[in-house]
């Protein structure tokens, strides 16, 4: 800028120095943590980032705060955990009518007095029918229960019912009312108190946490991190970039240790205050952890489970066992469903076992117990292995060393049980004398405990073992859900694609990689197809790879490239596909009853494939956890981790630019100021130090608004960017009259809307209801004249050169008619051309869909055509692809991601409702149980003879070097 001659040019100096300056005044400033095993690291607090979503304008307007109650379930706020599980007290435990008498707060478990003169007292806030409404308790009179029930805490009324109170409908509250002398002990509700008159919101978060390369070449530079997101913001704006939160990262700290300081955050007294940009005044919230999101390893760190590769391997239950248990008729068709699930107090009487047993010196001790259970808590290990470590210097010290070992040891007169009793006391001291130390561990935590905490040792959260076991509201083996990105894609896809193309040769792979490329993609918002890429580097696929296979492999498969079994599970993997990546779920017992019916064939169809699988890979058996999953936090994608992931880059990026000398402090003020910047230049609130609350000035906050660039930069998108109907012109247009632009399409459609003579533009694209963009070619649904829902493909998208309404547009679709049957050989809806054009009005467009031609049917086979552009142009290199004899016949792709919920509501159910493969699941498991128990022990004394032999090979190859050494040395 100064050498452009621009004036007062501040010096970097300055400018560094403001953005520190500014980035404090926003209120973001990196905390240093100690965790219990001694580790540094820097945290960005997440009451100090939630705290930003009340004072920014776009994302305050999204913000919700009350569980719904509907039958569409489409956000976490309206799925069971939300709705009916929580306690009272971890919601929002206020309402006020903002629009009126906003000064009159409503509190739970205080007496309200409602328009029509009843009493009531509301136990929680909902919201139904779009309104906020109480669930309270209500009596005509004003008459309550017993002295004992008020003491309780429970408001229970004599002869009383549970409601559901429009809040509108309240009109007093327990401060403008006159209440007995007998009521005031138990109100005003505690945190009136606190809130001394500010409006009160609960919120739940979402926090993730996974090793990430702080590198972006190949080398792997280990980084745990985390990150969070808001739960009370919609999903379609969370799944944007501009909504994920980076906290912390750390090149020595575990999940664990990091947790420990987010949870401080996250407790019942928590309270923090905010600048409210809609209410225009300052309030307090409060968060919860609502779930735990992850890949498999991270999840089994979060529950303090051993893994995969352990014995009892489930985070969520006890199912499991050794490898000749799994092989049980019992043992192995457990595998198939959910066990008996864990629960966070079993666990920690699990981890306090095995703090115990470490404190006698025997390591065998320790994994015999973690064996036995499956529980393996990360925290808690560190202290383990210095016990064990301890305890066997002691143990040396007290009864094996001969000078320094108890007297009475010395004396030869005491022998046999006698002996060993005084052994058995002696390492009985030895375990409470350091299962005391290690109470007091860390000395500096525990220094600054409370008197009554140090009166009751015991184990702490945090500093011996998992604090997430006791934070309130969250249980971590049940709110560990099954995570789609690296289960499915990065799991059940890639077994499937690895089993598929192991046994293929170079012309087989050439083959499906023709078959593929020539596969219609419009309607699977995928981007476009490189399927040799896919082929040659078949060792390497990364989900969008994954995703594209699972919605499009099943077609380009026959008895060439696979086995009918391995064709049968691609089927119904695709079915479960479609099912898992629901935005919305309008009937959530018939969907988890198909989703359960899914889950079960492709475990099923995985048993003949390969009966061992299923005891060998964790991420097959975690699948039937899904429904339950679903049910308590809503669709799958709602807990996807892929855009925290894409996030990873703009991590990487920051550690890429830190010296190194304190990464996590760099990375974590490089990241608050770019939160700080994402607030202001948003038309954020923030308070300078003995100033009022401000905001940027206008034309700061319409850069944002107005500039594409720092809106991709900033991962925000717009919402409403395309609207039902609207329309695109080509650039390089073709107009002309309506036979003339109709070209081809003029026998079929010989009927002019308007007057003739009208000159007709060609578009590209024309916006269906669901948004879609519907191109020429594009397969939709849409409502015919008589109302009907009807599918079709579309020929032209038209509007008058005269007319800029949509309203005069015109769309020439192709009508198709759905056959009442399903496809035999790939189980799908089928379309069958009706030679038959209509001309529709841009808004009876519903959505669009993909359809797949049925080669197999008319044997479409391969020709050369056009190979690919190169660098820009195009090359004399020829490609083979399909080319389709009879386009009379497609099939509905139900394996499509895209608007899967929207085809099964407009199809009829019997064409889309998946269907058991196997009436008697369990007498097939001990089919293949039984199979097994043949080759099994077989296989595991072959796996046992290798491992000796190779054990052995290493002994001799360790003496055979040190002979070497002693020649060379002689």
């Amino acid at each position: 800028m100064k050498e452009c001659g621009t004036p007062d040019v501040p010096s970097f100096y300055a400018l560094r120095k403001m953005q520190k300056k500014s980035t404090q005044d926003v209120g973001l400033q990196p905390r240093h943590h100690t965790s219990s095993l001694d580790n540094q690291f820097y945290m960005n607090h997440p009451n100090d980032l939630i705290r930003l979503d009340f004072s920014n304008p776009l994302v305050r307007a999204h913000l919700n705060f009350y569980p719904e109650v509907t039958t569409t379930v489409m956000e976490s706020w309206q799925a069971t955990k939300w709705v009916s599980e929580l306690e009272a007290d971890d919601l929002t435990p206020m309402w006020a009518n903002w629009t009126g008498a906003s000064h009159r707060h409503f509190y739970i478990k205080e007496l309200a007095q409602c328009s029509n003169g009843a009493y009531v007292v509301p136990l929680k806030w909902v919201i139904h029918d779009k309104k906020v409404h109480a669930e309270a308790y209500l009596k005509l009179g004003f008459t309550y229960g017993t002295d004992t029930c008020l003491q309780s805490g429970i408001f229970t009324v004599e002869e009383h019912e549970i409601i559901r109170v429009p809040a509108t409908d309240m009109q007093y509250n327990f401060l403008d009312l006159r209440v007995q002398d007998a009521f005031k002990p138990h109100m005003p509700h505690p945190t009136r108190v606190i809130a001394q008159g500010r409006p009160v919101f609960v919120l739940r978060i979402m926090p993730w946490a996974d090793n990430v390369s702080g590198n972006r070449s190949k080398q792997y530079n280990a980084h745990m991190n985390m990150y969070l997101a808001n739960l009370n913001i919609p999903h379609k704006q969370l799944a944007q970039e501009y909504f994920v939160r980076f906290c912390s990262t750390s090149q020595h700290a575990r999940s664990l240790e990091q947790f420990d300081a987010l949870s401080e955050d996250c407790k019942q007294d928590g309270w923090s205050s905010a600048y409210d940009c809609e209410l225009q005044q300052e309030i307090i919230f409060r968060l919860g952890i609502h779930l735990l999101p992850a890949d498999n390893p991270q999840q089994a760190e979060t529950t303090s489970t051993a893994g995969s590769s352990a014995t009892y391997w489930c985070r969520e239950d006890n199912s499991g066992g050794s490898a000749p248990h799994r092989e049980t008729n019992e043992g192995y068709h457990a595998l198939f469903s959910p066990g008996t699930p864990r629960k966070p107090e079993e666990t920690i009487a699990k981890i306090r076992e095995q703090i115990r047993a470490a404190c006698r010196g025997v390591a065998t001790a320790v994994e015999v117990l973690q064996t036995e259970s499956g529980v393996k808590d990360k925290i808690a290990m560190h202290w383990i292995e210095l016990l064990i470590e301890k305890a066997r210097g002691i143990n040396q010290e007290r009864v094996f060393n001969h000078d320094t070992r108890d007297p009475r040891l010395n004396d030869n007169k005491i022998k046999g049980p006698a002996r060993e009793k005084i052994k058995q006391e002696i390492i009985d001291e030895i375990q409470e004398e350091l299962f005391t130390w290690v109470i007091i561990q860390p000395p500096d935590r525990y220094a600054e405990l409370d008197d009554l905490t140090k009166e009751t040792p015991e184990l702490r959260p945090g500093d011996h073992y998992n604090v997430l076991l006791r934070v309130r509201g969250l249980d971590p083996h049940r709110d560990s859900p099954c995570e789609i990105l690296h289960t499915i894609l990065l799991g059940e896809d890639k077994y499937v694609w690895h089993e598929t193309n192991k046994v293929w040769n170079d012309e087989q792979g050439a083959l499906f990689a023709a078959r593929l490329q020539s596969s219609s993609i419009d309607g699977l918002s995928l981007p476009p197809l490189r399927s040799r890429y896919m082929v040659q580097y078949k060792k390497s696929l990364i989900g969008k790879h994954y995703k594209a296979l699972q919605q499009l492999a099943v077609f380009q498969l026959d008895e060439m490239l696979c086995s009918p079994a391995l064709f049968e599970l691609w089927k119904v993997n695709g079915v479960l596909g479609a099912l898992l990546w629901y935005p919305e779920i309008k009937d959530m017992d018939q969907y988890l009853a198909d989703l359960s019916i899914a889950i079960g064939n492709v475990l099923d169809h995985w048993a003949i494939v390969d009966p061992t699988r299923i005891t060998q890979k964790y991420k097959l058996h975690v699948l039937p956890h899904i429904p339950e999953a679903v049910r308590r936090f809503g669709p799958a994608i709602l807990f996807q981790t892929e855009i925290f992931e894409c996030w990873n880059s703009v991590f990487r990026l920051c550690s890429v630019l830190s010296n190194h000398q304190a990464p996590s402090l760099d990375i974590a003020t490089t990241l608050a100021d770019m939160e700080r910047f994402k607030h202001q230049v948003s038309g954020g609130w923030w308070k300078p130090n003995g100033s009022d609350w401000t905001c940027a000035g206008h034309k700061i906050r319409g850069f944002l608004i107005g500039n594409k660039e720092l809106q991709r930069r900033l991962g925000w998108t717009a919402q409403n960017v395309f609207k039902p109907g609207e329309l695109k012109s080509i650039s390089k247009r073709r107009i002309g009259t309506w036979k003339t632009v109709l070209d081809l399409h003029w026998n079929d459609c010989q009927i002019e809307p308007g007057n003739p003579g009208t000159v007709w533009n060609d578009c590209k694209y024309v916006v269906a209801l669901s948004e879609d963009l519907c191109l020429r070619g594009s397969w939709v649904f849409f409502t015919n004249s008589m109302g009907e829902v009807t599918a079709g493909r579309i020929a032209k998208i038209l509007l008058p050169d005269v007319s800029s309404s949509t309203a005069d547009a015109v769309v020439l679709v192709y009508k198709y008619l759905v056959l009442d049957t399903r496809d035999d050989r790939l189980d799908m809806p089928v379309l069958m051309a009706m030679n038959q054009a209509v001309l529709i009005k841009p808004e009876d467009l519903l959505f669009k869909f993909n359809a797949q031609h049925d080669c197999q049917r008319f044997s479409c086979g391969l020709v050369e055509s056009v190979g690919p552009r190169q660098e820009r142009s195009q090359s004399k290199l020829t490609q083979k692809i399909i080319s389709h004899s009879d386009k009379s016949r497609f099939l509905i792709n139900m394996h499509a991601l895209h608007n899967a919920h929207l085809i099964r509501e407009t199809l009829p159910r019997h064409l889309t409702a998946p269907r058991q493969h196997f009436s008697d699941r369990c007498a097939k498991h001990f089919e293949f149980a039984a199979a097994l128990r043949e080759v099994g022990p077989e296989k595991r004394a072959l796996a046992a003879a290798r491992g000796q032999a190779t054990k052995a090979r290493n002994k001799q190859d360790k003496v055979d070097r040190a002979a070497g050494v002693a020649q060379r040395a002689s």
